[in-house]
Formats: structure tokens, C-alpha cells, sequence
């Protein structure tokens, strides 16, 4: 148990996960990044209880914490626990867990919601796009035919950053991206990725679309729904629409324009520090392992001396196969970077692979060794016999 909610526990304070952390251990899912907790206390117990309490004004949430890489969202029930209709505008998402069971409880009546395959809108009271795609995104629900939630008039950057975490950490994400699209959301509320649609590419390379299906469909190849990877999928090439077509290149430069993106896309949500530094690496670096079998080891040092570059190769594994070409490419790179991985740990060798008494001889000047390598290989035998006849003569 987190210690935050452990503190809990040591006050006697009762509460429950609840909406998207009890959907997700209905459906044995790991929890996203983002928790919801339901306390039976109010306000002044919880502050007494826990530290760094931020009151960001969300309408899930009375109060929320920062924690070991963890959002904690807090609503106060006392009182309102077995009220007919629940805060939610879906109502699978007013279950109840006991923390680190498997009891569920369900005060509000939710259980037959749970078993439809369909989820109907109790009302529209501005948060149901966001539940809506984030539902969408992590379970196999679906909503009815023609739904089509509008955008909200406001959404603070914590909501926002709150939406794309249960988004992206589920593992359906295109599903939830592209109700936020057809929404207007997307257009409103994140430009950086609005003119992705549209942004036509070459049918050779890319049979998949324009970037934005080609964005969506990165998606379907990831092996784990980890944050930092999902968000450097979604703007890899965010840099594309703002590309110029240089000496053949349809999108030159597009990943360091991307990165610059990525960065202030993730700081404007408020993204921590690592995770706006490792996104900005991946999208600045994505085109690189495409490359890595032919290039030189000095051109692409920076990049492989850094400790996310496996996870370089993943995102790249995860672009090559959304183009349909097959693995083919990413299996080179890892074996270029497992070649260099070997070559650092070899004494003998350089990063290059090239073995280092040779470019010990080759990098002395002309005449030190007073003959050239050649001649010093037939000198050197010569001078054992001629010290072999000196030997045999003193016998």
C-alpha cells in the first residue's frame, strides 16, 4: 500500500478506491497513474492527516496529492455514500473497493451498468467526454451509436494532464484519442497535435495514412502501456506539420522540431521534470535507429550513451511496425547497439569494433619504429634467426 494512504490506515480513517482505480481492479487491470480515493471524512481530518495536500478545484476531486510518481485524487463522501445517483456521469464509475481486496462494494446500484456491453450518459454536466474517452481507452464498454460528447468550454491543464495519463495508460488509447478528435477537443485544447490529421505522408512508406493514423496506429504494437513511451508515441512526429521539404526530404528535421513540441506541449499540463526530459529525448532521437547499422559510432554517440536508449529502440520498433514494413529494421538496430555494447566492454577494441594494437601502430608517425610495420614483421623474424646463430655459434 502507498504510504500516503497508509497514513490513512494509522488515523482509522475509512475509504475506498473508487471510479476509474475500482474499474480498473473489476477488469484486472494495473492501476494507472492517476488514483481515485473515496473517504468517509471530511476535509479538515484528511489535511490532518496527510502533507502537501494540493486544492486544484477539479470536479473529481476535493483534494489531491503528489506522490512517488502517483496523482491521488481524494473526494469526501461521508454522507453521501449510498446516495441513489453518484457524482459520475457513467455510472460503472461509482463502484467501490476495499483497498488491496477483492471486495467490491456498490452503494449506488452500478452492478448491472458493469455487465452491458453499452454505457448510457446519466447527464451532461461537462466532464462526460472526459470520462467517456477515458472509458473507451481502458475497458471494453461501449457508448451508444452516434454519441458524441462536445469539448468542455474550460478544462485546467491538472484535468487535462489527468485525461492523457488514463488515456494513454490503457490499452486501447486510439479509441480515446480519436473521440477526443472527432470532438473538437484535441483542435481547443491541443493544438500541437490538431494538424496531425491531414498531414498527408507518402503512400510507399506509409500505406497506414496521414500521421495522424499513423500516430493511432503506434499504438497497437506497444508490449506495455508505460507513460513516458505512450506520450512520445502520441508526438513523435508532431514536428511534421511544421516541417519543411529539404533535398528529398519530405519532413526534414521534423524530430528536433518535434522535441521542442513534446517539451513545452508536456510543460504547459505540468508533466514533471524527467518525464518532459525523457519525452523530448525519445521524439528528438526517434529517426536515429533507422540509421544505426550505417552510421559511424561518433555520430551517434550522445544518443547511445544515454540510459533510455533501449527504450529508443522500442519506440522505433513500435513506428516500423505501424508502417507495415515488418521488424526487420529494428533488429538491425538492436544488434548495431548490442555490437556497440560488446566493442566498450572489449579492451581490445574500440567503440568501433576495430582492434586497438593496430590503431596503436597506424596512429604513429612515419619512422618511429625506425621501418614500417611490414619490415618490422620481416626484421623481427630474421633478427631470431641471426640471434639463433650467434647462440649455435658460441656452442
Amino acid at each position: 500500500m502507498d504510504p500516503s494512504l497508509a497514513a490513512l490506515v494509522e488515523r482509522s480513517l475509512p475509504f475506498w478506491e473508487t471510479s476509474f482505480s475500482a474499474l480498473d481492479a473489476y477488469h484486472g487491470l494495473e492501476g494507472a497513474p492517476v488514483r481515485f480515493v473515496a473517504l468517509g471524512a471530511d476535509l479538515v481530518e484528511l489535511a490532518k492527516a496527510l502533507e502537501g495536500l494540493e486544492y486544484r478545484g477539479l470536479p473529481w476531486a476535493d483534494a489531491s496529492l503528489e506522490s512517488g510518481g502517483l496523482t491521488f485524487h481524494f473526494r469526501c463522501v461521508d454522507g453521501n455514500f449510498h446516495s441513489e445517483e453518484g457524482p459520475s456521469s457513467f455510472a460503472p464509475l461509482d463502484l467501490f473497493r476495499v483497498p488491496d481486496t477483492r471486495r467490491f462494494l456498490d452503494p449506488r446500484g452500478v452492478y448491472e451498468s458493469l455487465r452491458e456491453g453499452r454505457i448510457e450518459p446519466r447527464r451532461d454536466d461537462g466532464a462526460q467526454l472526459f470520462e467517456a474517452a477515458a472509458m473507451l481507452s481502458r475497458y471494453d464498454y461501449q457508448l451508444p451509436e452516434g454519441y458524441l460528447p462536445a469539448p468542455p468550454r474550460e478544462m485546467s491543464a491538472p484535468a487535462q494532464r489527468d485525461l492523457l495519463s488514463l488515456v494513454l495508460t490503457s490499452d486501447h488509447p486510439e479509441r480515446g484519442l480519436e473521440l477526443l478528435r472527432a470532438s473538437g477537443f484535441i483542435e481547443r485544447f491541443w493544438p500541437e497535435l490538431a494538424a496531425l490529421p491531414g498531414t498527408s505522408q507518402s503512400k510507399e512508406h506509409h500505406p497506414e495514412g496521414d500521421a495522424w493514423d499513423h500516430t493511432l496506429e503506434t499504438f497497437r504494437h506497444r508490449k506495455l502501456p508505460e507513460l513516458s513511451l505512450s506520450l512520445a508515441l502520441l508526438l513523435h512526429d508532431a514536428g511534421k506539420p511544421d516541417a519543411a521539404a529539404v533535398a528529398g526530404q519530405r519532413f526534414a528535421r521534423h524530430s528536433e522540431i518535434g522535441a521542442g513540441i513534446a517539451s513545452r506541449f508536456l510543460l504547459r499540463l505540468g508533466f514533471d521534470r524527467a518525464t518532459i526530459e525523457t519525452v523530448a529525448y525519445l521524439v528528438r532521437w526517434h529517426m536515429l535507429p533507422a540509421a544505426l547499422p550505417r552510421l559511424p559510432i561518433q555520430t551517434a554517440r550522445e544518443a547511445l550513451e544515454d540510459y533510455r536508449f533501449p527504450m529508443l529502440l522500442e519506440l522505433y520498433r513500435c513506428d516500423e511496425l505501424s508502417t507495415f514494413r515488418g521488424p526487420d529494421g529494428y533488429y538491425e538496430a538492436c544488434a548495431a547497439y548490442r555490437e556497440w555494447r560488446k566493442n566498450l566492454r572489449n579492451p581490445y577494441r574500440d567503440e568501433e569494433g576495430r582492434k586497438l594494437a593496430r590503431l596503436y601502430v597506424e596512429s604513429l608517425p612515419p619512422g618511429t619504429l625506425g621501418r614500417s610495420p611490414g619490415a618490422g614483421r620481416s626484421s623481427g623474424a630474421g633478427g631470431g634467426a641471426s640471434r639463433k646463430g650467434r647462440q649455435g655459434g658460441k656452442r
